[in-house]
């Protein structure tokens, strides 16, 4: 019998269910489900209106931890983000989404594509707080992001499935103290993070 949550009956949208889908996929293409049960589940995660029922779509899959990283993040002790702060919500889905120059950045992000690509230039932004979450839900896309001269990068948060990878060609930062950007979640498909500064 699967394993029961308080958050079960909590209803999902979207962004879990494409989440769902991702994982199902890096778990077919990594040989624990045949086509069948891949298009099985696939159809079952997609009609899923609770936590509990996309849960059950990844039962006894290597990655079912990682299908809702807020419970993970409580769980490891990290400091939780309030419900309320909604994230901003960038999408690429077979497609270049580009943020630079002057943008308003918010305290979260929620980054999601398949064969995408997102470019996120932070050198002139405009922070709305004094740290950054950026969630990240990719597979076979790529995130660039360019930092400004004092920007703090974290991305000890992202787990790299697959042949996924983080370049990481920023250095440290000229000064100490300055914005930190903190990246969470998970990459996969041959996805890739390149951080650069200016």
């Amino acid at each position: 019998m699967a394993e029961s949550h308080p958050d079960d009956d909590l209803r999902v949208g979207n962004p879990e269910r494409e989440r769902a889908i991702t994982l199902l996929s890096d778990a077919f293409s990594a040989g624990y489900l045949e086509i069948s049960e891949f298009e099985e589940r696939s159809v079952v995660a997609y009609s899923a209106r609770t936590r509990g029922e996309l849960r059950a779509v990844l039962a006894q899959l290597p990655a079912a931890g990682q299908l809702f990283p807020d419970v993970v993040a409580r769980s490891t002790g990290a400091v939780p983000i309030p419900l309320g702060a909604q994230p901003m919500k960038i999408a690429a889905d077979w497609t270049t989404v580009r943020r630079k120059g002057v943008w308003q950045v918010p305290a979260r992000l929620l980054v999601t594509g398949s064969w995408g690509t997102i470019d996120l230039n932070l050198v002139k932004a405009e922070f709305l707080a004094p740290s950054v979450d950026i969630e990240l839900q990719v597979s076979v896309s790529t995130v660039k992001l360019t930092l400004g001269p004092d920007h703090e990068i974290d991305y000890s948060g992202v787990d790299v499935i697959g042949w996924s990878s983080v370049k990481d060609k920023a250095g440290s930062p000229k000064h100490p103290g300055g914005q930190v950007i903190r990246l969470a979640g998970a990459i996969s498909g041959m996805s890739g993070i390149v951080i650069r500064r200016r």
